[in-house]
């Protein structure tokens, strides 16, 4: 019979392996069998485990997972000899779910907090594991010069604790955070990964670390070397039946072979691994069809139009729906979402893929589509519709009360996080809220925000934003600790990429690449215009702005979707 430790280990390599509910049972076990023995840290680190199965499974709502982890937590005996342990790994548990519920707030604090004790305490494996938290809460909060900081902490303190596993992972979280911030070295800490996984026999991970090694080639301009990259994945994945994996792999080998111009071979290629995940399923839900499929639509739409693969998407929702595929379901629905010609259909499609996920309590899908909403929201003139208003607002009050305080690590902290919520937005939102404080002392701030690297309106001119006939779904990041089993802590939604060539999106509309090469559109903001603080005082533009030339950012109205 397996001990509790064994069956910890087997857990973490089923989810490599993307055999998710496995992976789960395994985790539930050693919880069990840690509590038998009265072992906290034991249990704490089953926990963690068990905690993010339940979610990503949709086995338990987020919240009620975390309600579990802060029981669990409540009964740890800080006085025991594992007490100071287990209190730190119950962190990383309470860091996990609210990575899943999207709140980097807490999961920043809950990790930092648990890297710090477990430094203290000389436990350099934990902390690794920790800090490598760390970086995924500061990508979150796209904050990546902070993500690369504690990137190169967890390797450091992986190579001092000598296990080559967690060292692969901490060189995976390191090319992450180089590849999110252009950084040309992102390639060389990918391949330092590649051959630890290779040399431990580590296929998942030798898989997940060539998905990103083909984003940063195609990031790089080298189409066919990202297809290379991408092949070998996908052959991996596929010999492991990892269908998750599989078709992360086709999402990449599809667009390196537009890149290359081979439309019917990604077409061909999509068609042949969504047949072979579908069969393998039975009519069952599997989490590798609906990604699948969206990687098809791409290739699709690539060869046949948008008109062709708006009717395949809707079939797709029909198919998935009655295969009981929930998550899938809410992929196809926001995918149409963000497809469909038709405003209103547009807004209905993303509607009701917003309210399945709430139901299902898919919390990661459920923020992806709402910053859909709230873009297709703001292009009709209706921001306080916004699902994400009312967290833009809170992010700007942020942002105006770390200037006022002239706090300059708390200002660029919030200034990076409130770079996904300006479409949310008005003008005079930030008038404001800025004008407020700058016009108190406006030298002293002016020169604050000059040095903490944001522009003033006047030395910079504005670029211009052209019209778009399709938008893309917003991406999340990857988060390098789960790509293995194709898993991500951001929201699950399905790359629009390589529509370019037949919905005319531009190169210049397309936001900076981040984890694992998925982006998010620089078109889709709302039209704000640089802060005047009053007669005679420059006006200031936030560098994360997105400033157009008239219109609502997302192009001429009769072409906003």
């Amino acid at each position: 019979m397996a001990s509790a430790a064994e069956l910890l280990e087997k857990s973490r390599s089923l989810h490599e392996a993307g055999q998710a509910q496995e992976a789960l049972s395994a985790a539930k076990e050693a919880l069990e069998k840690f509590r038998g023995q009265g072992d906290q840290a034991g249990l704490a680190e089953a926990l963690r485990l068990v905690a993010g199965g339940q979610i990503e499974l949709l086995e338990k709502k987020a919240e009620e997972v975390q309600h579990m982890v802060k029981d669990e937590a409540s009964k740890i005996k800080k006085s025991a000899s594992d007490g100071r342990l287990a209190d730190a790994l119950m962190g990383l548990a309470a860091a996990e779910v609210s990575l899943f519920k999207g709140e980097s707030d807490k999961a920043l604090k809950a990790a930092t907090d648990a890297a710090n004790a477990l430094s203290k305490d000389g436990n350099d494996l934990q902390e690794a594991v920790a800090l490598q938290m760390v970086v995924n809460a500061q990508l979150m909060r796209s904050n990546t010069p902070k993500a690369m900081a504690a990137a190169n902490a967890s390797l450091a303190a992986a190579q001092k604790a000598g296990d080559l596993k967690t060292q692969g992972a901490a060189w995976l979280a390191v090319a992450t955070s180089r590849h999110t911030s252009g950084g040309e070295d992102a390639k060389e800490a990918a391949q330092r990964a590649l051959g630890l996984y290779r040399e431990l026999g580590n296929r998942p991970n030798e898989a997940a670390t060539q998905i990103l090694t083909a984003q940063i080639e195609l990031a790089s301009g080298d189409a066919q070397a990202a297809l290379t990259c991408a092949n070998e994945a996908l052959t991996i994945a596929k010999n492991m039946k990892n269908w998750p994996q599989a078709a992360a792999a086709l999402e990449m080998v599809v667009e390196a072979q537009l890149a290359t111009g081979s439309r019917d071979e990604a077409l061909a290629e999509a068609e042949s691994v969504l047949s072979t995940i579908e069969k393998d399923a039975a009519g069952q839900p599997s989490k590798g069809v609906a990604p699948a499929m969206s990687a098809l639509l791409v290739a699709h739409t690539a060869c046949k139009g948008i008109d062709s693969a708006l009717a395949l998407v809707k079939k797709y929702i029909v198919q998935l729906r009655e295969s009981g595929d929930q998550r899938g379901e809410v992929r196809m629905l926001h995918k149409l979402g963000t497809m469909s010609p038709v405003a209103p259909e547009a807004l209905n499609s993303a509607q009701a893929a917003l309210a399945l996920a709430e139901k299902i309590g898919d919390a990661a899908q459920e923020a992806a589509i709402k910053s859909t909403i709230t873009d297709l929201y703001v292009a009709r003139g209706k921001v306080e519709k916004a699902p994400n208003r009312k967290q833009a607002m809170k992010a700007l009050s942020e942002l105006a009360k770390s200037l006022e305080s002239q706090d300059g690590d708390r200002f660029d902290d919030a200034a990076k996080f409130l770079d996904g919520y300006y479409n949310a937005l008005k003008q005079e939102d930030i008038e404001t809220a800025m004008s407020r404080v700058i016009s108190k002392d406006p030298p002293t701030y002016l020169a604050f925000l000059k040095e903490h690297g944001q522009m003033i309106a006047d030395e910079k001119p504005a670029s211009v934003v052209t019209g778009q006939t399709a938008r893309p779904v917003p991406h999340e990041i990857l988060y390098f600790g789960f790509t293995a089993g194709g898993i991500s802590y951001g929201a699950e939604v399905p790359s629009e990429r390589a529509l370019v060539q037949e919905v005319q999106l531009r190169d210049k509309q397309r936001g900076d690449r981040a984890a694992c090469g998925l982006q998010r559109p620089m078109g889709a903001r709302a039209g704000l215009q640089p802060l005047h603080v009053g007669r005679g005082v420059a006006a200031l533009k936030l560098n994360r702005l997105r400033v157009v030339s008239g219109g609502s950012g997302l192009g001429e109205s009769q072409d906003v979707r």
